[in-house]
């Protein structure tokens, strides 16, 4: 008999690799992590629900201008205000009617609805990279901080997470296979997401700028055509809509005098002269006089973007200054508003801010995430082209935000896209091991 030498290779490291790529075992895992997901949002808001009055006093910052919408469409009234887009208010007053108008049974409506971002964070990782990192962004997302604990709020980000994901998805695969039914598809779905949150309503301008580089000019413009006509035409009726009412065209809201806190006047009053964000919707945004240049009317929209121009125009290093810094403080929390008027990533501000320990804890490392999905970035630099589309959407939001106001709240729709980066970034650390273990044992 021949004895074994000790260099024959251990069976398990030829299979540990294909196990864990292995897709019937990924949709195992992914069925396992929705349920997971909803058992934890679903305990979230029922214990939010126990220690708050299922009436209006729960509510907080954006939520009572969402709740008056949805109350007065199911009142008959229609939209009488113009500092909102339509489809969160039209999903929420729906959700009212079947609850009987309570809070709590709409805080439970928008737990089920977020699980819908587990499974589509999977589909998106999975077309990126492959299933194992589609299965390991959606293990991140069932646990995430920031998806588990807006579901309780009454704000758009529940509806529009998951509407992110469908227009990063259709428009990925618009991107790979490049056909007119699939960019019609992915501008359908992006004016879609511009019906419940207008941010992405100049992305049409980034991706065709993409497809000039990637596709021969005449099928740029006619894929870049369709994309940006599709989701054109699908805003068009509230366009037509808020002119009806208030005979005026604007970009499909107020602006809520977005631009005006990002002007090198805001930049002075917060960085100079003492005020605190709060301060400033008290005393400046709201304080004497607030009626007639009311940030969310549209005269006070004209108001505020046209003292927002002059301030740029006036000084405009200290505003490209303030842009670079809120480059940053996009992802990770302004000083101002994130931090309690003091710097970044102070755990001491946000307990005296009201933040129980562990949610403390738990939001800091949530913003923390995208120094990792930097990095996770930087590892996958081979993959640069490959994830262009990503990095394109990612780069909008940061941008448009650097131009104008930037918080941590703003970024957080895009938590599921840092998921899938960091994933993607582990399983190529993780392959590159294992085949370095394959070429050892052989």
């Amino acid at each position: 008999m021949l004895a074994v030498s000790d260099t024959t290779p251990n069976p398990t490291q030829y299979t540990l690799s294909s196990r864990l790529h292995d897709r019937r075992l990924h949709l195992g895992l992914l069925l396992a992590c929705i349920l997971v997901g909803f058992m934890l949002r679903i305990e979230v808001v029922r214990n939010w629900n126990v220690i708050q009055p299922d009436s209006p006093e729960r509510l907080v910052g954006d939520e009572p201008g969402y709740d008056n919408i949805a109350r007065e469409l199911l009142l008959g009234y229609g939209f009488t205000w113009p500092g909102r887009v339509p489809l969160y208010s039209v999903w929420l007053a729906l959700v009212y009617y079947m609850g009987g108008g309570s809070y709590n049974f709409a805080a439970y409506a928008q737990a089920i609805v977020s699980v819908l971002a587990i499974p589509l964070v999977y589909v998106l990782g999975s077309r990126l990279f492959n299933s194992l990192a589609g299965i390991a962004a959606a293990l991140l997302a069932t646990i995430s901080y920031v998806l588990i604990f807006l579901t309780f709020r009454i704000l758009s980000e529940n509806l529009y997470i998951p509407a992110l994901l469908l227009v990063m998805i259709t428009l990925w695969d618009a991107m790979q296979k490049p056909t007119l039914r699939r960019f019609l598809i992915a501008g359908v779905l992006l004016g879609v997401s511009n019906l419940i949150r207008p941010t992405l309503l100049l992305f049409p301008v980034v991706i065709i700028l993409l497809l000039w580089f990637r596709l021969n000019k005449r099928q740029a413009i006619r894929y870049g055509i369709v994309y940006l006509a599709a989701s054109v035409l699908v805003v068009t009726p509230w366009v037509i809509h808020n002119y009806l009412r208030y005979q005026a065209f604007f970009p499909l809201q107020t602006s809520n005098a977005i631009l005006w806190q990002g002007s090198p006047e805001y930049y002075y009053l917060v960085k100079h002269q003492g005020y605190t964000y709060m301060q400033v919707w008290s005393e400046i945004l709201y304080g004497p006089g607030w009626e007639e240049r009311d940030p969310t009317s549209i005269e006070g929209d004209r108001y505020w973007t046209t003292r927002a121009l002059d301030s740029i125009s006036s000084d405009p290093l200290t505003y490209l200054r303030y842009a670079a810094e809120k480059v940053v403080t996009f992802w990770v929390g302004d000083p101002n508003a994130d931090w309690d008027n003091t710097y970044i990533f102070n755990y001491r501000a946000l307990r005296s801010a009201g933040f129980p320990r562990e949610e403390a804890i738990q939001y800091m490392i949530a913003l923390f995430l995208p120094v990792v999905a930097l990095g996770a970035g930087i590892m996958l630099y081979d993959r640069f082209k490959h994830l262009l589309p990503l990095y394109a959407l990612l780069g909008y939001f940061t941008l448009l935000h650097a131009a104008t106001h930037a918080e941590a709240r703003l970024s957080a729709p895009l938590q599921t896209f840092l998921f899938i980066l960091i994933a993607g970034a582990m399983v190529k650390v993780f392959d590159r091991r294992s085949s370095k273990r394959q070429e050892t044992a052989a």
